[in-house]
């Protein structure tokens, strides 16, 4: 029973676990200089992402510059039905897109109106760390595709909560809501051709036990 627990919920257990382990280091090992340093090393700006694009895209969705507690619990309100949808690899392709083009297209526009002399040159080191888009594009995909009436209401209520703090800045097209935006629209997006995929394959929820989806 155990086994086949894990083997289905391995990428919210994983994640979530490094997360809260990295969340108590910079709480209770690093001083605060050192956690401004994380932030600032692992923050996907446009400086971090012209040098070391890959590790920053990384690690910047496992470092939060605070609510880390907040986080895990919307984290797992969105990627357990997420998994338990898709399956493990499926549900990975999922929230790294959304992670991936939320970041690439919110730092596309700010590099864009940096060109146009619309935003100062500070915008290139800003703070941008967090795994939010993780999170918003799993909610989303729960609430349209999660097994069950349950797990997707209580998505749309964290993603109700969340929607005010997601979205702020957004008519000024600020990063970190315009990437929110971008998430959840590919979370979405991936979300339904997994579906398609999964009924075209004549699967539908997989039971507790079974083998995680693949690709």
């Amino acid at each position: 029973m155990m086994d086949g627990f894990f083997k289905r919920y391995a990428m919210p257990l994983t994640f979530l676990g490094v997360f809260a382990a990295v969340a108590v280091v910079q709480v209770h090992v690093l001083s605060a200089a050192d956690r401004d340093a994380m932030i600032g090393w692992a923050s996907t700006n446009l400086a971090n992402l012209a040098v070391r694009p890959v590790g920053t895209l990384v690690a910047s969705a496992f470092v939060a510059e605070g609510a880390q507690p907040i986080l895990l619990v919307f984290g797992a309100i969105g990627l357990f039905p997420v998994a338990r949808r898709f399956g493990t690899v499926p549900s990975v392709v999922l929230v790294a897109a959304a992670h991936v083009v939320g970041t690439l297209v919110s730092e596309g526009v700010a590099l864009a109106r940096l060109e146009l002399g619309l935003l100062s040159s500070s915008i290139r080191t800003i703070p941008d760390v967090g795994p939010s888009y993780v999170l918003s594009a799993a909610l989303v995909a729960a609430i349209l595709y999660g097994p069950g009436r349950l797990p997707r209401l209580l998505a749309a209520g964290g993603l109700a909560a969340l929607v005010p703090v997601l979205f702020e800045g957004l008519d000024r097209l600020e990063v970190a809501a315009v990437g929110h935006l971008v998430a959840m629209v590919t979370g979405g997006l991936v979300g339904g051709l997994l579906a398609r995929r999964q009924r075209r394959r004549g699967g539908g929820v997989p039971p507790l036990a079974a083998a995680p989806a693949t690709v």
